[in-house]
């Protein structure tokens, strides 16, 4: 029977499983996952935290010991700088087994055994960067007549476009100027103006009976000025009132002397009606006497008239 004889056999010689079983677990904690069957991984799974529990001591019998079965330097340096210090809290776990499903060909159970925490590691690992592809220029065909006649023209247009904005950039710049010198010029005549307006030093200092009197004599000078100023108002308004008489009586006088006017006209009207009366008289062939009765007669009607003017 076969009692307390744990472990698999595998189908192998007990030094072809120990070769193998070492070279499964160097691969392990170089690539920190591999793909094998589910048996070889689970044999190779007691080896690797094994081998792992020994690094985490880190002294030189656990190097020795370990050094049987990892036989790479590179490998164990690893072992012993970075992968033991990763499980120094983790108590045993180190890796684990995942099945893949069933291999072609013999439907063998594969699996993947891989080291607790790989993943995380894979993730701070920098990414690799990608590599940079020149561009090609591609020449192009000939072109044609027009276009090259539109490609000039529109050089040419560029061209006038930026001679134009670098015209107007000069002349901008010129009145930024102009108009700062003319800023500096106004500030430096206001800064003499107000020189000239500070009083000396001391000037407007005083007693205080000294600044009474001068506030006296300030109030009697505006007092002084009111006066004239009313005064002159007064003798406006008086000229005013000097004029309108005038205008008034000039009205009065132009309405007396216009109905003398009116007189004049009529007397005119008639002595212009009189004298071609006289003159028709004759060629109608009518007697000296009839006329001389009708101008008698006209002329008595014309007395009262004048009577009556």
């Amino acid at each position: 029977m076969r009692h307390n004889r744990d472990g698999r056999k595998l189908g192998r010689t007990a030094s072809h499983r120990k070769a193998m079983l070492r070279n499964m677990v160097t691969s392990l904690f170089e690539s920190e996952r591999i793909i094998t069957t589910v048996p070889k991984a689970k044999e190779a799974r007691r080896v690797a935290e094994r081998m792992i529990t020994f690094a985490r001591r880190g002294d030189l019998a656990a190097r020795r010991h370990v050094a049987k079965t990892v036989q790479k330097p590179g490998v164990l340096k690893k072992l012993f700088e970075e992968i033991a210090p990763r499980y120094v809290d983790r108590p045993g776990g180190y890796t684990r087994v995942l099945k893949l499903g069933l291999r072609k060909g013999d439907a063998g159970q594969k699996a993947i055994l891989e080291l607790v925490g790989a993943e995380e590691e894979a993730r701070k690992k920098k990414k690799k960067a990608r590599k940079k592809y020149h561009k090609v220029e591609i020449p192009e065909g000939p072109k044609t007549k027009a276009e090259e006649e539109a490609a000039k023209k529109e050089a040419e247009e560029v061209a006038e476009a930026a001679a134009v904005e670098s015209v107007e950039e000069a002349e901008a710049e010129e009145a930024a100027a102009a108009a700062d010198e003319e800023n500096e010029a106004a500030g430096a005549a206001r800064a003499e103006a107000a020189a000239g307006k500070e009083p000396t030093a001391g000037a407007g200092e005083g007693t205080p009976e000294e600044k009474g009197v001068e506030k006296a004599e300030e109030s009697a000078v505006d007092a002084t000025a009111t006066e004239a100023a009313a005064a002159a108002d007064e003798e406006n308004e008086a000229d005013s009132a000097e004029k309108a008489a005038e205008e008034e009586a000039g009205a009065g006088a132009a309405e007396k002397t216009a109905p003398e006017e009116s007189a004049e006209g009529a007397e005119d009207a008639a002595a212009d009606e009189k004298a071609p009366a006289e003159e028709s008289a004759p060629d109608a062939g009518e007697t000296p006497g009839a006329g001389e009765g009708e101008a008698e007669g006209s002329s008595a009607d014309e007395e009262p008239k004048d009577k009556k003017d």
